[in-house]
């Protein structure tokens, strides 16, 4: 039984995704909002069909594979979650180099050598 609930973690790893991508793509909105549709999406038909399969009413009371596909499914998410957590640190490094890159480089005020 702790196995169908484990189904519906999706919908609150879903709202931590939600929150990040509009943290981390400020700038974007056009891809924030092919995020949010298609995860949407994606949830919905997860949480429509996938329940079907793994929890068969000719099984009940004693399923197959259900809870050890909706744990399959916790890890995994958790396994991208700390994924995506890194792919943004490196991001941030990375966006930091290139700023102050960019703002070491470059001609000074008066590179023409006359002074105002």
């Amino acid at each position: 039984m702790a196995g169908y609930y484990l189904n519906y973690l999706g919908a609150v790893s879903m709202m931590l995704l939600l929150a990040w991508a509009s943290a981390h793509l400020q700038s974007e909105p056009e891809v924030r909002t092919v995020l949010f549709a298609s995860g949407t999406i994606f949830a919905y038909l997860m949480n429509a069909f996938i329940p079907i399969a793994v929890y068969p009413a000719k099984e009940a009371p004693h399923w197959r594979i259900g809870a050890k596909l909706y744990l399959a499914f916790a890890v995994l998410s958790t396994v991208i979650f700390v994924g995506i957590y890194y792919a943004f640190k490196w991001d941030g490094k990375r966006k930091e180099k290139r700023a102050i890159k960019g703002s070491a480089i470059g001609e000074p005020d008066n590179a023409d050598g006359v002074s105002s």
